[in-house]
C-alpha cells in the first residue's frame, strides 16, 4: 500500500474527501428501502431507530412489516403502545418502539 502525502491545499479542498467518498458510494451503496424516495421522512425516521445498535440483516423484514402495518406516523399513533412493542420483535431495546 503507498502512503498519500497530503498537502495543505488538499486537505484544505472540501472535495479532496468528499469525491473519493462519494465515487465509493455510487459504486458500491447497498438498494436500502430507507435509502429509496418513497421512504419519505417517516420510513428515514423508523429506520434511524430500528437501526440504533441493530443490524441491518435483522431490521429488513421487520421494517417493511411495520410500514406495511403502519404507513404513516398516524396509523402508529392509532395503536395501543403494546402493538408497536410487539411488531418491534426481536430488535432489541423494545422501548425504542415506544418512542
Amino acid at each position: 500500500m503507498t502512503a498519500t502525502t497530503h498537502t495543505p491545499e488538499a486537505v484544505d479542498s472540501p472535495h479532496a474527501l468528499h469525491t473519493p467518498v462519494i465515487a465509493w458510494f455510487d459504486a458500491h451503496a447497498r438498494d436500502l428501502p430507507w435509502r429509496r424516495p418513497e421512504a419519505g421522512p417517516w420510513g428515514v425516521m423508523v429506520s434511524e431507530f430500528m437501526l440504533q445498535q441493530t443490524p441491518v440483516n435483522r431490521v429488513l423484514p421487520v421494517y417493511e412489516q411495520w410500514l406495511a402495518r403502519w404507513p404513516r406516523p398516524a396509523d402508529l399513533a392509532a395503536e395501543a403502545p403494546g402493538e408497536a412493542v410487539r411488531a418491534w420483535g426481536r430488535l432489541g431495546y423494545p422501548r425504542r418502539a415506544l418512542r
